[in-house]
């Protein structure tokens, strides 16, 4: 939990940013908290917030996505109530953006985020190619910074290989993550840990308990 009412998820494919938007979403609405899920990732079809709206709205949680009509077009559409949404300070606000064109819709929102609190989270997964090292992190986090204008404020060490992930797997990545959070000079907010893994050894960064949601196409 943090003090921002706005927490932006952002992350090149692959980094499993949706996923971990929507367990974050679903624990604020568990923990008593007004929740709303924004869904601007608009560039991958299957890997949408907007895939879990049932369970979501479900559990109470306030889905912000673009009209039903567009749900499934890759077009640069954002939500017509995202602004009012964005304003309430009552409200936990969770955003789930890509790289690439959704980091540019963030820049269109830039004065909004001025405005109020916020708290940006660059997802990273090691396991994917972008990321695979410190200097691959460092390069995403400006270019996606650059993009989306904002300033990214903590990284979220994700790596995974789905459900062969392994302990091996978060100790490496973490290694990895804090070298370049080390150089970048912010902090590792998150270790994300799938909820059916055991961890053998403490870590030092919090850890976040992720179950599972999203059930893609490949895995039916």
């Amino acid at each position: 939990m943090n003090k921002s009412h706005i927490t932006i998820f952002v992350g090149e494919f692959g980094s499993g940013k949706t996923e971990l938007a929507v367990n974050y979403a679903l624990q604020l609405k568990a923990a008593g908290k007004d929740t709303a899920i924004v869904d601007i990732d608009l560039v991958k079809p299957f890997f949408r917030t907007r895939e879990n709206r049932e369970l979501l709205e479900k559990c109470g949680v306030q889905v912000v996505a673009p009209d039903d009509r567009l749900s499934h077009a890759d077009l640069p559409v954002l939500p017509q109530n995202l602004v009012q949404v964005l304003s309430q300070n009552e409200i936990n606000v969770v955003m789930d953006a890509g790289g690439g064109e959704s980091s540019i819709a963030l820049g269109q929102l830039k004065r909004y985020f001025d405005k109020y609190s916020y708290q940006a989270l660059m997802v990273v997964n090691t396991k994917r190619p972008f990321t695979r090292d410190p200097q691959g992190i460092i390069q995403t986090l400006e270019r996606i910074e650059q993009v989306s204008r904002l300033k990214i404020t903590g990284l979220v060490s994700n790596t995974n290989l789905g459900p062969t992930t392994t302990a091996e797997h978060i100790y490496q990545g973490l290694a990895i993550v804090e070298q370049a959070a080390k150089q970048l000079a912010l902090p590792v907010t998150w270790v994300v840990v799938p909820d059916w893994l055991e961890l053998t050894a403490e870590i030092k960064p919090p850890l976040f308990t992720l179950k599972p949601c999203t059930h893609y196409p490949w895995m039916m």
